[in-house]
């Protein structure tokens, strides 16, 4: 079941923090809250990708290498609270939520874009929308622009919206998963699927 606008506030003032929604800061509730979501904003860092001076990124490389081809394929670049961020069109980026979330053990969360926003050809996620019980942090958005001109994006605007659902209570926040990467983080964060397991069963079995 999806919550809505008040079960939302009741769980965010809730005595038990076990059960408690963490959504801070929350600068405006009237503009934020929605029947059955909440709208987050925009945070100030990114992470810009760019056309580097490498052929591939190699996903079985030694990880010290993977991480350097990384930052070579990535910008990190910071905005003003009135600076724009422009995202062109056929661009890609990585970006943060301005608000820290923390998602209680029996409930989850989707992470999903604003009409107002997709009708300009903005895309707030490719494919990591599901938020999981007892994530902590900010979370990350992965901007496209598929319009046809320039899109001033700016630090505080609302771009996006979370959702809640009720599920059993998990045994395995998201945390405490063995090969969980980004728990706890308050910035923008690049991909670090070289510590997937896959790969570094690879890796070991080409080294032997």
């Amino acid at each position: 079941m999806i919550l809505n606008e008040e079960q939302i506030l009741e769980r965010m003032v809730d005595p038990d923090p076990s059960r408690r929604i963490i959504i801070t800061p929350l600068i405006n509730p009237e503009e934020q809250f929605g029947p059955t979501s909440v709208d987050l904003r925009l945070g100030t860092d990114f992470q810009v990708i760019k056309r580097p001076n490498i052929t591939h990124l190699d996903f079985i490389n030694d990880p010290k290498e993977i991480s350097r081809n990384l930052a070579r394929y990535t910008t990190p670049v910071k905005v003003g609270a009135t600076e724009p961020f422009v995202l062109h069109p056929g661009e890609f980026a990585l970006a943060s939520t301005l608000e820290y979330i923390r998602v209680p053990l029996d409930l989850a969360a989707r992470l999903e874009g604003r009409s107002t926003w997709g009708r300009l050809g903005l895309l707030i996620h490719a494919t990591a929308g599901f938020v999981d019980p007892g994530f902590s942090g900010a979370l990350t958005f992965e901007l496209s622009n598929i319009g046809q001109v320039p899109m001033p994006l700016y630090p505080g605007v609302r771009i996006s919206q979370i959702c809640f659902f009720e599920s059993k209570k998990t045994k395995l926040p998201y945390a405490e998963k063995k090969y969980s990467k980004y728990s706890g983080k308050t910035t923008t964060a690049c991909s670090a699927y070289f510590k997937d397991p896959e790969y570094c069963r690879i890796r070991k079995a080409l080294d032997s």
